[in-house]
């Protein structure tokens, strides 16, 4: 058994717990933008191609408390690093700071590598460590001063699914487009599901890889398999098995709507690459104007609120959106924005608000489930 350790957005723990506890993980310990779970090897590969939400998955090599760089180093150096990293390897340090005495994330992150080096200049009686090898990220987080050394399994970003080939100006993660989807509780046998914004197609295309129960990571690789941190069999198996459980016989009807018609044709082109573009009806439509489709549907969606229009337009644009949607009884709405005065605007309160951040912007999700 291992401890994994799940990064993830703040915002976004509880959802990707949920996901955790659907795969059939128990025992999770969450806390600000982290999940601990305990796991195998086979688990990595598994968490990896199968979380929509989370940023990483870690594997947690070691943990202790460290309240001055001394300590830090000598529990760095007293890991025997020689089983996992080879005579070549190209090592790559990052690191993060809570709570902690030892505050400089620089300092910590220097500390650590040359701890490292030192003990594999030992363990391989060399003088010099070439660094020419497979890239190696390990992850030094000081979490209310105790250290976690930290193996990063994924590298790029989890949110990075593959399938957008062309993006927005100010995309939406996939991962948080994942979120609102799943926030949502969107029936999809029973819903339409409207984005009426949908830029590059984030939204709809992570709702229809939903839909069909597409693994987000099957068409990725990943740290730890390009590095050989864990056995391309076990890669091949977690593949396998999320392919034979995609439904390809799925019924739901999404639809994708953008003013700007490049957007359509980026949307078009990443749903194509996602295997979904068959799947999901793209249209130019100005979303102030769309009319409901159907009885039942519910809308999600990330309106402009800077990238694509002026400020001056925005209170005007959310206005005349909110007006639009009064003609929609029946239907849900899930709106993200970093708008601070959008429910002034849209001309509604929120049944309720959740803060989410993507990447560094804060944004808020607001539930209109009431209508």
């Amino acid at each position: 058994m291992m401890e994994l350790f799940i990064a993830t957005a703040f915002g976004v723990e509880s959802v990707t717990k949920e996901e955790l506890v659907r795969l059939g993980y128990k025992d999770l310990k969450v806390e600000n933008g982290r999940i601990f779970v305990q796991g195998d090897i086979e688990d990595i590969p598994r968490l990896n191609i199968n979380l929509r939400t989370a940023n990483r998955v870690f594997a947690i090599l070691k943990k202790f408390k460290a309240e001055t760089f001394d300590e830090l180093f000598s529990g760095i150096y007293d890991f025997e690093w020689q089983e996992i990293l080879p005579k070549d390897a190209n090592i790559l340090i990052t690191g993060r700071s809570e709570k902690s005495k030892l505050f400089s994330i620089s300092s910590c992150q220097s500390i650590t590598k040359k701890a490292i080096i030192e003990k594999l200049k030992k363990k391989y009686s060399v003088s010099w460590f070439e660094e020419t090898g497979n890239l190696y990220k390990i992850e030094i987080a000081l979490l209310n001063d105790t250290a976690y050394v930290l193996f990063d399994t994924t590298g790029e970003s989890l949110h990075k699914r593959g399938y957008r080939k062309l993006q927005s100006l100010a995309p939406l993660k996939e991962n948080i487009a994942a979120t609102l989807v799943i926030l949502s509780r969107w029936r999809p046998q029973q819903e339409v599901l409207w984005d009426p914004f949908c830029g590059s197609g984030t939204i709809p295309i992570e709702a229809a890889m939903i839909a069909k129960n597409i693994a987000p990571g099957l068409n990725r690789t990943f740290l730890a398999e390009q590095n050989g941190f864990v056995s391309q069999d076990l890669w091949n198996k977690a593949r396998l098995e999320v392919i034979g459980k995609i439904d390809y016989n799925s019924k739901f009807n999404i639809l994708a709507s953008d003013i700007d018609e490049k957007m359509i044709y980026i949307a078009k082109t990443n749903a194509k690459a996602a295997g979904v573009e068959k799947d999901i009806r793209f249209f130019k439509a100005d979303g102030r104007k769309i009319k409901k489709s159907s009885d039942k549907g519910i809308i999600i969606t990330n309106p402009p609120y800077g990238e694509r229009i002026d400020n001056s337009d925005i209170f005007n644009l959310y206005r005349d959106f909110g007006k639009c949607l009064r003609d929609f009884s029946g239907w849900r709405f899930f709106i993200l924005s970093g708008y601070d005065k959008f429910e002034k605007a849209f001309g509604k309160k929120a049944d309720k608000n959740r803060k989410l951040y993507n990447g560094k912007i804060k944004t808020y999700l607001y539930f209109y489930i009431q209508v």
